[in-house]
This record gives structure tokens, sequence and C-alpha cells, in this order.
């Protein structure tokens, strides 16, 4: 038997000063319980190089092995459709532990990206929380944001590699002025095909901005 760790799991066993007090417990209570089963198990899974490190400091002594899960959900290419203005995705999971999972995906990064944006009129950033249906959301979003403090392996980086969409995907320390040239870089790009009419319009359903130029 081999433990898999995710991302998250792996953070949580040296550091829990980002959770609230009742989860300190919980943590508390995992890294004891992780400490006897390793005397009982072959080794461990993990997904990448600083959740291996993460293992390591922790102090586990079975074999570490570094494997990706690439089961994803939107294995299917989607045909792109046609939408006005330029896309950002950002993917914000809702859960009780709001403050820590903010910090964890970058919240406070994406809210700087936005406002460094502000001017570009047509630049607007969608956020989801996982609920959505991909397949209408994918075919029009146009780069994806992650900009996570620490993180595995990504599904939603994954489906976008298949859709065929440009993202900035940060493992560990996300740099803001990589993110601002990324995007503008692919708004550019965007804006050159703009002008040679290879995108544009904007069919029923495509959504259209709020205040503060949120797609949704």
């Amino acid at each position: 038997m081999k433990l898999y760790w995710t991302g998250t799991d792996s953070l949580m066993l040296i550091d829990t000063s980002k959770r609230g007090l009742r989860k300190r417990l919980y943590w508390a209570l995992f890294r004891l319980f992780v400490r006897v089963v390793e005397f009982f198990i072959e080794g461990h899974f993990c997904e990448t190089d600083h959740n291996r490190a993460h293992l390591i400091e922790f102090g586990m002594r079975k074999p570490i092995w570094i494997v990706q899960n690439v089961d994803v959900e939107h294995a299917e290419k989607y045909t792109r459709q046609p939408h006005e203005g330029f896309y950002v995705l950002y993917y914000r999971p809702k859960r009780q532990d709001q403050g820590f999972l903010d910090w964890l995906y970058g919240y406070d990064i994406f809210q700087k990206v936005k406002q460094y944006f502000l001017n570009r009129e047509d630049i607007y950033f969608w956020e989801v929380d996982g609920t959505e249906d991909m397949r209408s959301v994918y075919p029009m979003v146009d780069f994806y944001l992650r900009p996570n403090r620490h993180d595995g392996f990504s599904r939603m980086r994954k489906e976008c590699e298949i859709q065929g969409i440009p993202y900035y995907h940060s493992r560990t320390l996300p740099d803001y002025h990589e993110i601002i040239e990324k995007i503008d870089h692919e708004y550019l790009l965007y804006k050159s095909k703009l002008q040679a009419g290879q995108v544009g319009g904007s069919p029923t359903g495509v959504p259209t901005a709020g205040s503060g130029r949120n797609a949704l």
C-alpha cells in the first residue's frame, strides 16, 4: 500500500499557520496518524518536487515517487466560440476555510492583476468555483490564470492544455510581473487576430461584463 499526497496535504504536514484553530487541531491529529501509518506502507506518491520536499522535511523514511494524475473530466477539445472581448479565467473554490483557500489560490494577486488591467475595456475576468459547466466555459476562454502559492497537479491546467488555452500556473511563488507580461502578450495576439478578422462576434449565451468587468 502507498499513500498518495496532493499539494495541500503535503503542505499541511509542515505548516498549519494559515488554518483556523479547529483546522489546526485536525491537521495535528492528521500528522500523528500519518507517522503511525508510515510503518505499515511501502512508500508515498506525490505530484511535484516541492511536495516531495515537504514529505522529506516532515521526516518520511519510506520511498517517495513523483507521479501525476492525468485523469481529467474534459478530455475532449471543444469548438471555440466567437465572442467579444478577451476573457481571463480564474478558479476560486468555495469552501468553509475560505481565507486559507484564497491565500493558497492567490486571490489577492488575482485582484491586483484585475486592477492593473482596469482600463482595458475589452479584458474581462471570469471567476469559476467548480460548479459551472466547463463545456460552455472553455470555448470562450482566452487565458487561464492560476497564481497559486502552493499547488500539485492542476486538472484545470491540463484541461486548458487540451483546449489550447494559454495559461499561467504557479506551484509555489506566483510572479506578479510575469503574469502581467503573459496576459499582455496573449492580449496583443488577440488584438492582432481581431484586426485580421479571425476572432470576434458575440453569439447568444456569451457572458457580458458586470461591475469591475467580471464576466459573471
